[in-house]
């Protein structure tokens, strides 16, 4: 053998073991990125489908919500054709009504095969009687057909309740909520597990409708066994991602919990082998032949032409990888920044206006500085009313933003408007003129805190844009069956729109006009028309504008309400609402206010935000009262336990940062704690979250009142004189 053919074998060897090395380590090395970034992508999934699936479940609740306020106060002889109306109404979701007393007995039913007994007197019936609205796993019906319930408590107060509605849902609900889900998110298969294990929605039908309980399986199928690790920790309520085998298929799974608290789980699973994995094996190994057989040509010299080419399209793969990454991240911020902007710019605007206001109340204080004191909390609550219509938008857009109808009064719900609305005149020479209709009903039903959003945003916007001249607001209604048409018109003398800018001026962002004369007026951020056309198109009403360029404005709104009576205002009260004056602005006899003298009182306040106790503190130190202070509900609860001070009232804040939310703590302090004290307290409830801001809601939680965040020190003078005052005094 010559030499050269011994150098050519040698060679070979060479690179044959080079390019078997080479294509080893690469296939082990792209296998465990790719594994990898099937983990992140199915975890971004489960992200994207936990918040597409928990707007759902909380859509259904309040669909569920919706029916059983229709319920209330129905008599036994009208309760059928109410159950028939609302079941036409949500005939996509709800197939029949059941309401269940106390002892489980049915009450009244209507729909297809009414929610058994067992049901109501089980476990997810008991926690509606608890106050709870649950949505119960799936079961299969005499029919033979896959249903799940959702029960609500019917009844208000806790001490009342004595009766829950229960409305059966197909089985299949979610699992058409996944598929859609599926479309959205893109690989992996999406399936929802609730806390027993049973499969409650999945793309594969069989497995829903045959209630299969994937715990039971993954435990007793030795072709499960690696998968039961990652299940057992799916019930266990962790979030993260499992790599396992399933009869000799590789796969992975991500899973987290639904945020909705209903104790379900979503999982995306996807096999290895239907990822990429082969293709990028069978490339590499491609390669390593090229590689070899260039090399055998050219040696080492073709080693480097053949490795190059690789190594750009791997760095293109992992670029492409990153970019997907980041695009999806984005997404998910985008989602969370307007929810953590809440907090983050809500708690500091509490501060700013709540301090501020605190120190008007001082005496003594300097003309100038009381001046710049007024600026800043003017500028305060312009900037927090910014914030709040941006989130509100946002919960429109999203689909989260909820209509809560409720019986209200009306003419007490015109007077405050306009009470709130009349400080924006200031010292503009402007007359503002209240027109209500004398034949308007004295009480509606509907969301007396959305349409209130809608005419302050109408009215400051009237206010805003005239500097001279007048502002009316005229109150109507028609009467159309079972419904009111609430119809109103808001005109003014101001600036005016221009033609041109009619068709923009309900787009989200519109600074309405322009401009120089208006384009930097305070608080123009343009989101509160845009606000109030979504309130009410979410209410089957409209709004609409006629206006001339320098000569004014007149909005007209209609909003479909529910009928109560035939009971009117009457002259009286309409010439009461008609002669309102605004007389002085809210802070010019603020520091002169008469407060009740309560040396033996004694309080609790809870937030877990330093500045909110020291503000609340100061606003209770003029009445002489004790003030303890709490960062935590948790600690909270163990006093209000212990009974060693007995406290004339409690203010807990509703949300917090970390830990248990005041309505948890207000449901031991009035459920758990078994003493008289515990259950007669009064507890008030602070919120920044002007969404719930509805008082019947918090009343059914065991509060007694509401204060909205930053304090008003007018409204806490309301809830000192009706709640601490008479323990008080005792």
């Amino acid at each position: 053998m010559s030499i050269r053919v011994k150098v050519f074998l040698i060679i070979t060897v060479i690179i044959l073991a080079i390019t078997a090395s080479s294509v080893v380590i690469s296939v082990s090395a792209a296998q465990n990125e790719i594994i990898k970034t099937l983990e992140g992508s199915m975890q971004s999934v489960g992200s994207m489908a936990n918040e597409y699936i928990s707007g759902e479940i909380d859509l259904l609740l309040i669909d569920a919500a919706t029916v059983v306020e229709a319920l209330k106060g129905v008599s036994i002889e009208e309760m059928q054709w109410v159950m028939i109306e609302q079941l036409a109404a949500y005939s996509d979701v709800f197939m029949s009504i059941t309401i269940f007393n106390a002892a489980g007995n049915v009450e009244a039913s209507y729909g297809g095969l009414p929610t058994p007994r067992d049901m109501a007197l089980g476990e997810y019936g008991q926690r509606a009687f608890e106050g709870q609205r649950v949505i119960s796993s799936t079961r299969q019906d005499s029919a033979g057909d896959i249903v799940f319930h959702v029960f609500v408590p019917m009844d208000e107060t806790y001490r009342s309740r004595s009766r829950i509605v229960a409305l059966t849902v197909s089985g299949m609900y979610f699992s058409d909520k996944v598929s859609q889900a599926q479309k959205m998110g893109g690989s992996g298969n999406i399936t929802i597990v609730d806390h027993e294990g049973t499969i409650v929605a999945n793309k594969n039908s069989d497995w829903v409708m045959g209630r299969l309980h994937f715990l039971d399986l993954v435990r007793k199928d030795s072709r499960y066994v690696d998968a039961a690790r990652a299940f057992d920790r799916v019930i266990a309520g962790e979030a993260g991602a499992e790599r396992f085998f399933v009869d000799g298929s590789d796969a992975v799974t991500a899973f987290i919990p639904i945020s909705t608290g209903q104790d379900w789980f979503i999982t995306v699973t996807a096999l290895i082998a239907e990822s990429p994995i082969n293709q990028v094996r069978a490339l590499i190994i491609i390669s390593g032949l090229v590689f070899l057989g260039l090399g055998m040509i050219a040696a080492i010299f073709a080693s480097g032409s053949v490795a190059k080419p690789f190594y750009e399209i791997k760095k293109k793969n992992v670029q492409l990888t990153e970019l997907g990454d980041a695009l999806q991240a984005a997404q998910i911020a985008k989602t969370n920044f307007l929810a953590n902007m809440s907090y983050d710019m809500r708690t500091p605007l509490n501060a700013v206006i709540g301090l501020s206001e605190l120190s008007l109340t001082k005496k003594g204080v300097p003309t100038d500085v009381k001046g710049y004191l007024n600026r800043i909390y003017g500028s305060g609550v312009t900037l927090m009313e910014v914030v709040s219509d941006l989130l509100d938008v946002s919960n429109v857009e999203s689909g989260k933003f909820g209509i809560m109808p409720g019986e209200y009064d009306l003419p007490y719900f015109i007077n405050d408007i306009v009470k709130v609305n009349a400080d924006h005149i200031g010292s503009k020479p402007i007359t503002f003129n209240i027109v209500p209709d004398e034949k308007l009903p004295s009480r509606l039903i509907g969301d007396s805190l959305r349409i209130r959003q809608v005419f302050n945003n109408l009215l400051s916007n009237a206010f805003r844009y005239t500097s001279t001249g007048t502002v009316e607001w005229r109150i109507s209604t028609e009467r159309e069956g079972d419904s009111v048409w609430l119809v109103s018109s808001i005109s003014d003398t101001g600036t005016g729109i221009k033609s041109e800018d009619l068709d923009k001026i309900f787009l989200d962002y519109n600074n309405r006009l322009d401009d120089n004369r208006v384009r930097n007026l305070e608080g123009a951020s343009g989101l509160g028309l845009s606000l109030a056309k979504k309130i009410a198109n979410l209410m089957d009403g409209t709004i609409s504008v006629e206006s001339s360029w320098g000569k004014g404005s007149t909005f007209t709104v209609r909003i479909r309400q529910k009928y109560v009576n035939d009971e009117t205002i009457g002259l009286e009260m309409m010439t009461a609402l008609r002669n309102y004056k605004y007389i002085e602005r809210k802070h010019s006899d603020i520091a002169d206010m008469q407060r009740v003298q309560l040396p033996k009182a004694k309080v609790l306040v809870v937030d877990d935000v330093e500045i909110n106790l020291e503000i609340a503190q100061g606003m209770l130190e003029p009445y002489g009262i004790a003030v303890d202070c709490l960062l935590n509900c948790q600690e909270a609860v163990e006093v209000i336990r212990r009974g060693e001070t007995q406290y004339d009232a409690i203010f807990i804040s509703r949300w917090m940062s970390m830990g248990m939310d005041g309505k948890e703590a207000v449901r031991i302090i009035r459920s758990d704690i078994n003493s008289d004290y515990a259950k007669t307290v009064p507890i008030i409830a602070l919120t920044a979250n002007t969404v719930i801001g509805n008082k019947d809601i918090f009343h059914s939680w065991g509060f007694q009142d509401v204060l909205s965040k930053p304090l008003d020190i007018r409204h806490l003078d309301e809830v000192v004189n009706a709640w601490i005052a008479p323990r008080a005094k005792k």
